[in-house]
């Protein structure tokens, strides 16, 4: 017969495989191999992209930054977020990423094919080795994932990393308070 202590470190143990499991089911890496070249990308998001930039005519840099398309069950549309930090390399002008960062953006595809920017920021490109700026988290809110932006404090004293989950309003995407 087992002892209570052998039954409780069985349980104990159980419970963390099946946390653990559930944990990192639960995020999908946004900088992994689906990344791809923006060129690759549907030709009417990147001319949304460039519209909403404000440039008049395509500029390479905008084609050197790459894309993600996002379509997990039971997501109403696809979500394609583009990071533009691929162009921190490129010495022309005009650039992508300044002293805030490199922009990151993200479009919502509509049934008629147009493309709606649901968010856009500056993400930092200095982060601690093997973190990500962007996780696509399971947990859908109006039919679209939620974000996890990964960035490091502004402190210069004490930087440490802070990750903040933003969820679709039905709109764009804001600022949520869901647990990790």
């Amino acid at each position: 017969m087992m002892s209570r202590a052998w039954k409780f470190l069985i349980l104990a143990i159980s419970l963390l495989i099946v946390t653990s499991w559930w944990f990192f089911g639960n995020l999908k890496d946004a900088v992994s191999h689906d990344w791809q070249p923006l060129a690759t990308a549907p030709p009417a998001l990147i001319q949304q992209f460039q519209k909403d930039l404000g440039w008049g005519k395509q500029c390479e840099a905008i084609l050197k930054s790459q894309f993600l398309q996002v379509m997990q069950p039971g997501q109403v549309a696809p979500l394609y977020l583009i990071d533009a930090g691929s162009t921190i390399r490129l010495s022309q002008r005009p650039s992508l990423c300044g002293q805030m960062g490199c922009l990151f953006a993200g479009y919502l595809q509509r049934e008629n094919k147009s493309f709606q920017q649901v968010t856009s920021g500056y993400l930092s490109q200095s982060l601690p080795s093997k973190t990500n700026k962007v996780e696509v988290v399971n947990a859908q809110i109006n039919g679209l994932p939620c974000l996890r932006f990964n960035q490091l404090s502004q402190s210069r004293f004490d930087p440490h990393l802070v990750s903040v989950i933003y969820c679709f309003d039905g709109n764009t995407y804001t600022q949520n308070l869901i647990r990790n």
